[in-house]
């Protein structure tokens, strides 16, 4: 078993949806005071990660988020496969993806995903998360 296994993410942050924000994806700071939208697009500077999913036009306007500002280890699901110790940032669809060059890392692969749609830990990197 992981030594990490018993480690609890961070306490979330409760934001308002802009738009639709799926659970384990990467948000970014919205254009109103305390909201956010989903990571659309592999230079967006991310803020924290989906706890919940919330859909503005579905009603539910509340999103909980894990800040990435906060450190520790986080669910985050992946856009493709990512190695063990990968560097992870947002892919265009929100999801975790292996860094490129022109990308804010957001932290590291505690575990490989084979594939698109895998929930794997991540420890977030604290370092240059400045937003």
């Amino acid at each position: 078993m992981p030594v990490y296994q018993d480690i609890k993410p961070p306490v979330p942050a409760t934001f308002t949806a802009e738009a639709a924000c799926v659970l384990n994806r990467f948000v970014k700071l919205g254009a109103a005071e305390e909201g956010v939208t989903p990571v659309t697009a592999v230079t967006d500077r991310a803020l924290g990660i989906a706890v919940e999913s919330a859909d503005p036009v579905a009603g539910v306007s509340g999103v909980s988020v894990w800040m990435l500002s906060d450190g520790g280890i986080v669910p985050i699901e992946a856009a493709a496969a990512i190695a063990l110790g990968a560097q992870i940032a947002p892919s265009v669809n929100g999801r975790g993806q292996t860094a490129v060059a022109t990308q804010f890392a957001c932290g590291v692969a505690l575990k490989a995903a084979g594939g698109a749609g895998e929930i794997i830990p991540m420890a977030v990197r604290v370092i240059d998360q400045a937003i």
